[in-house]
Formats: structure tokens, C-alpha cells, sequence
């Protein structure tokens, strides 16, 4: 959040390059800091590829451990719109700041997460992820409409549609993998988020801004609108495909 504002209002970088060299030099700062953190041994050897994750494909046996993964990977992909065209939407509707109004969505993302202990106590699984979601179908409508407030409304909502799926998605893990598994199963779950959904994400998502494309110009809402029904595509794959425990065991 801080650093959205920093860009913005301090170093009044938000299409300048100088943007990308102090992220670098925080990820400098980040990768040295990481010597100070304690050694915690693992509670068994792992071998190389358990960097990746790759001895936690096993777990896919399981239909709502697949389930997790592959909507993980799918979902990541749909999401990948909103970080490099939300900000170009927002300049063309005359935000000035459209770095520092990127982190309405990161505010929000704090507030799910305070609010996921509770969500989780209460509901099942299935609901927490599926309103995440859910979410993601309601914000990229919004963006659709295509005004600023509409807009900014859409941005607001994705600190739940990242946090209640993707958070929830670890807190699963950790709650449904034998303890031996579950830093592998994490492993296995940022492959698919970062790996496989990243990759087919920005790719797709850069091919239908493309074909939105007319003189110059995006058709912001048939952009938007597309993304609206990938999502709830997504939705309704999890909503029929994911079982879960019963009630009285979630």
C-alpha cells in the first residue's frame, strides 16, 4: 500500500522506469534481509525437486486437492487482467494517480484477510472460495461500465476476490495435507498460480486486449466484459466440481 503511494505522490513514477528500479532495489533490500531470518530445518530431507513441488503431484489423486490446484492456476489466470490493464483503464479515465488508486484493492486485501478467520469458523470451505470468486465475476463487471467510480469500485474489490480464494487456498493446504506434504503442496500451489496461471494468464489476457483493440483504441467494455465470463466460468467449474467436508466437519 505504501509503496503504490510512494510511487505516486513521491517519486511521481507511475509510467516512468524509475518505478521498476526501486522495485528492484526493494527486492535487493528483501533478498538481504532474508540472511537474518532464523534456520528452521525440515521435518524430513527433501530432495531438488521438491523446490517446485513436483512430490506433491501425488496429491492430485485426491479430487478436491486437483479441484484447488487446477481452479488456483485457472482462476490466477482470469485474475491477471487487473494488473496491467486496470492501471492504463484508469489513466484513460482521467485518474491521475492511477498507481496510488491500484492500492484500494491491496486496503481491502488487509481488511479480507483480518476477516477470513471468522468466514472460515462460520462457513464452509466451498463458500469462502466460491465468494471469492464471485467477486471476481462482480469486479470486472464493474470495470465494464466503464467510468471512473464504476472503476474504482472494481479495484476496491479484489482485495477479496485475491484473499478469499488464494489465502483460503493455503489455509486449506495446511488444514487437508499430512503435515509432511504441506510445504510441498504450497510449493506445488505458487507453480500453479505463478507458474501456469501467470504464464497463461498474460498471454491470454494481452490476445483479447488486442482483439478489443480498434484504431488505437480499447473497447474497454467488451475487454472487461470477457473477463467478467472467464471468471464466472471458473466459478461455475469450482461450484460443480469441489465436494468438501460435510458441514458438521469443515
Amino acid at each position: 500500500m505504501l509503496a503504490c503511494v510512494l510511487v505516486s505522490y513521491v517519486l511521481r513514477a507511475d509510467t516512468s522506469t524509475l518505478a521498476g528500479w526501486a522495485s528492484a532495489a526493494m527486492w535487493v533490500v528483501t533478498a538481504g534481509f532474508t540472511f537474518a531470518l532464523p534456520e528452521t530445518p525440515p521435518l524430513e530431507t527433501k530432495e531438488p525437486r521438491d523446490i517446485f513441488g513436483l512430490a506433491a503431484l501425488s496429491l492430485l489423486r485426491h479430487r478436491d486437492h486437483r479441484v484447488v490446484f487446477i481452479t488456483a492456476a485457472l482462476y490466477n489466470a482470469a485474475l491477471a487482467a487487473f494488473y496491467p490493464f486496470t492501471p492504463i483503464h484508469l489513466t484513460e479515465r482521467g485518474v491521475d494517480h492511477a498507481t496510488a488508486a491500484m492500492a484500494l484493492g491491496q486496503i481491502t486485501e488487509l481488511i479480507s484477510m483480518f476477516a477470513l478467520a471468522g468466514l472460515i469458523a462460520r462457513w464452509r470451505l466451498k463458500w469462502v472460495f466460491l465468494t471469492g470468486i464471485g467477486f471476481s465475476v462482480v469486479r470486472y463487471g464493474l470495470c465494464a461500465l466503464d467510468t471512473k467510480a464504476w472503476l474504482l469500485t472494481g479495484v476496491t474489490l479484489h482485495g477479496f476476490a485475491f484473499t478469499l480464494y488464494f489465502i483460503t487456498a493455503q489455509i486449506y493446504l495446511e488444514q487437508r495435507v499430512d503435515p509432511r506434504m504441506r510445504t510441498r503442496a504450497q510449493a506445488l500451489l505458487q507453480v500453479m498460480i505463478g507458474g501456469f496461471g501467470n504464464l497463461a494468464g498474460y498471454l491470454g489476457t494481452g490476445w483479447w486486449r488486442a482483439a478489443c483493440m480498434a484504431d488505437g483504441a480499447t473497447d474497454w467494455p467488451r475487454f472487461w466484459w470477457g473477463m467478467s465470463a472467464v471468471a464466472a466460468l471458473v466459478f461455475a467449474w469450482f461450484a460443480l466440481s469441489y465436494r468438501g467436508k460435510e458441514p458438521a466437519e469443515n
